[in-house]
């Protein structure tokens, strides 16, 4: 005779139950998973945003110098971002000398810079809503070798650019500037 086990409510009674808790803990795993998966691509998407910010605004300025090319040294900076840039002449009014127009190119692309250009209003609250995240700029002219770098503040914490020390005294990038993100965008301009 063959040892038949024979089917009993007693001995299955409760695995059901522990069959869901493990369905439950496996499917808990895998959204915990998928939401570390969407945060990651979502603080990437945000670094390449910026990114891409800052090399369209190194490249606005840019060409705003090659438009002016006798006033190269009037475009130098050092910290852009810090505090607000005055200027004397509304270019887009009125005529203006070379001089005053560097004067305008910088106040515009500070303007850029912050995101004044894009302005929301929550709650009553108007903030700008464009531009780069606690961004600083600078911009050097060496014999007509024209450098412009951006700095920001990225999400994550990783090592401190050395191509330029832009931005690195302001505070505002975390202890030994580990959130600073840099671009440098170099050209040549002729010797002055």
């Amino acid at each position: 005779m063959h040892n038949k086990q024979i089917y009993s409510p007693r001995r299955q009674r409760g695995v059901g139950m522990i069959e869901v808790l493990v369905a439950v803990l496996v499917f808990a795993v895998g959204i915990m998973g998928m939401t570390a998966m969407q945060l990651a691509a979502k603080r990437s998407s945000d670094e390449a945003t910026q990114r891409s910010i800052a090399t369209s605004l190194a490249r606005d300025i840019i060409e705003r110098i090659r438009a002016n090319p006798d006033q190269v040294a009037d475009y130098v900076v050092d910290e852009l971002g810090s505090a607000a840039v005055a200027f004397t002449t509304n270019c887009n009014t009125a005529s203006c000398t070379p001089a005053a127009l560097a004067e305008r190119d910088l106040f515009e692309w500070n303007e850029l810079l912050q995101g004044a250009s894009e302005r929301v209003t929550i709650g009553g609250a108007t903030t700008n809503a464009g531009g780069l995240v606690d961004s600083r700029a600078c911009i050097t002219n060496n014999n007509g070798n024209v450098a412009v770098a951006i700095t920001w503040k990225g999400v994550n914490e990783m090592t401190n650019p050395a191509e330029s020390d832009c931005g690195e005294a302001s505070g505002l990038y975390g202890a030994n500037n580990v959130q600073r993100r840099l671009l440098v965008m170099t050209t040549y301009m002729g010797a002055p």
